[in-house]
């Protein structure tokens, strides 16, 4: 639960892994063109609701960030 909404408290299950996006240099690999090698760690972060609604984010926290904190971030904020 991240806070209490006009319904009743906020809830969802979160689960966390630490990923490397393709969004480092990119680089020529064999005869399959530009690829794009892995970037810097990152935190993927998924989210699902009672409903079954699945909802996914990425975020660049520090690696020792645990998942009350990153779970809390993400709704820290209105969706853009």
């Amino acid at each position: 639960s991240w806070r209490s909404g006009t319904k009743g408290r906020l809830k969802a299950r979160f689960a966390a892994v630490r990923v490397r996006t393709a969004d480092g240099p990119p680089q020529r690999i064999w005869d399959k063109g530009q690829q794009h090698l892995p970037g810097d760690e990152a935190w993927l972060i998924g989210e699902q609701r009672a409903s079954g609604e699945k909802k996914y984010y990425l975020a660049n926290l520090p690696a020792a960030t645990d998942l009350r904190t990153l779970a809390a971030t993400i709704k820290a904020r209105w969706i853009c």
